[in-house]
């Protein structure tokens, strides 16, 4: 499953299905599983119980018992409003990949438990009370086990020996909201370029950081990419002119700024297909293999890869969200610009450009919020005795929990920074140093459309209000996609 296909189905926009082969492949695993159930052969957490206890074997009637009350056990909530709750959408996603890791044919769950989450997955029969964050053991243990609640409270589901494992041992509440954040990012870059390229064009800025000079290596590409895309947002600009308008030298964050936005894609490029693999790998242990016909105890969950790399975005981010808001704040600063203070049009009695103290306030404090969710938590791992057997609990749902969080207050700081852009630009305007018509093409619409979300149009009871415009900037670059309902194939190849 790609990223995209993930979100398609948190979103509702897709269902599923598991292909001939898929089928195959899982009933040919569950029928190593039960040959070991049938002969009491020792498998950890399949015939036999866990931790310390892992060299008692039970019979198949204690094994289904033993494992509806670890799954009890393990879905302990805090229950008091303090932890996040997953949303229907990403646990939706969360079983389509569990059903995807399943029809690899690793895994020993049946066909009648795939067949139970495929109807929960396309008829959104999907619980509500779902807490996450609580990782333990490399997976979303608590989280999974409240979701399989629900499944034991339906009189007619059978959960069969060894499920139990097939059901708490995966990490796909974090795969698919790490799946949404990567989406979101992606939306956010390109919000970051019109942004960027707004300010370039309000601020007259040099535009030699946009040309593509043979003097700079740039292995990965990234920031050959962010120059064309940025001159492709300014083409036809006066700015291009050789005697245009423009500034000799300008503030480190405006010259930097394709640098900064071409390491944001470097992360991302890393790490997508890094999720995009782990997100389509097997996760639980014991792992089938059908043709030697045995059982490894191997820790395919492990968190480690995608929880370094989603430190790496979030701490990219980081550096996005610095320049906008340095950005931002010189926009409005007399002498950093040629245009008055707050980019009013000098009437002090006139009430119009921006309130400087209100944006620029709003901007620096979503900054040092933002700031906050960069911090690096692949170190934070715990190991420890649980039960008689060492255990430990990962940090990829804090990295998760905190790329979503940041992913939201970057999002407002470009949409200020795109704010700040067009009043300046519409300042220009307005005093006949530029026309309508020399605005670039690429720009003209969104740098209008944000004019009437600014105080210069809006009543004084509405201008500071920033809701409406962060709605309309944020969905503007969100990907456009209509909602047609279609089948997925989980674990087709």
């Amino acid at each position: 499953m790609t990223i995209d296909q993930i979100v398609d189905i948190a979103d509702g926009r897709a269902t599923i299905a598991v292909s001939e082969e898929g089928m195959a492949r899982i009933r040919r695993a569950r029928n190593v599983t039960d040959h070991f159930i049938e002969e009491n052969l020792p498998a950890y957490g399949i015939t036999t119980m866990y931790g310390a206890d892992f060299k008692t074997t039970l019979p198949p009637a204690e094994m289904r018992r033993f494992g509806r009350i670890n799954i009890i056990q393990e879905a302990t909530r805090v229950g008091d409003g303090t932890r996040p709750l997953v949303d229907r959408g990403t646990l939706r996603a969360a079983w389509a990949l569990l059903v995807n890791s399943y029809a690899r044919g690793f895994s020993g769950a049946s066909p009648d438990l795939v067949a139970t989450l495929v109807d929960r997955v396309n008829t959104n029969t999907i619980p509500e009370n779902v807490e996450y964050g609580n990782s333990m053991g490399d997976a979303d243990l608590t989280a999974n086990a409240q979701a399989a609640m629900s499944l034991l409270e339906d009189p007619k589901f059978e959960l069969k020996a060894g499920e139990a494992t097939n059901l708490l041992t995966h990490n796909f509440v974090g795969v698919a909201l790490a799946a949404q954040i990567v989406q979101r990012t992606e939306a956010l870059l390109r919000g970051q370029e019109t942004a960027l390229a707004l300010t370039i064009e309000g601020f007259r800025a040099n535009l030699a950081p946009l040309r593509q000079l043979d003097s700079r290596q740039d292995s990965s590409n990234s920031q050959k990419v962010e120059r064309a895309n940025l001159q492709s947002l300014l083409e036809g600009s006066i700015l291009w002119k050789a005697d245009g308008p423009r500034q000799l030298q300008d503030f480190l964050s405006l010259r930097d700024g394709v640098h900064t936005l071409a390491a944001l894609r470097l992360e991302l490029d890393q790490f997508k297909p890094i999720l995009q693999s782990f997100a389509n790998s097997n996760h639980g242990s014991p792992v089938v293999l059908v043709d030697t016909q045995e059982l490894i105890s191997v820790p395919d969950y492990d968190t480690s890869q995608v929880t370094l790399g989603l430190d790496g975005l979030r701490q990219a981010l980081g550096l996005v969200v610095t320049g906008s808001n340095s950005r931002g704040l010189k926009m409005v600063s007399h002498p950093f610009i040629d245009l008055p203070s707050g980019l009013t049009s000098g009437d002090p009695a006139a009430f119009d450009g921006l309130y400087t103290r209100n944006v620029t306030y709003a901007m620096n404090s979503l900054t040092r919020a933002a700031l906050l969710e960069t911090t690096p938590v692949l170190l934070l791992t715990e190991s420890y005795m649980a039960e008689g057997d060492e255990d430990y609990s990962p940090a990829f749902p804090n990295s998760v929990l905190m790329a979503r969080e940041l992913v939201g207050l970057v999002e407002k700081v470009s949409a200020l920074e795109a704010l700040i852009g067009s009043v300046a630009i519409e300042l220009r305007i307005r005093s006949g140093a530029l026309s309508a018509n020399e605005i670039p093409s690429a720009l003209r619409e969104v740098q209008s459309d944000i004019i009437k979300h600014s105080p210069l149009v809006l009543p004084s009871d509405k201008q500071y209000n920033l809701a409406p415009l962060f709605k309309y900037y944020t969905s503007r670059h969100q990907r456009a996609a209509a909602f047609v309902p279609h089948r997925r194939n989980a674990a087709s190849e």
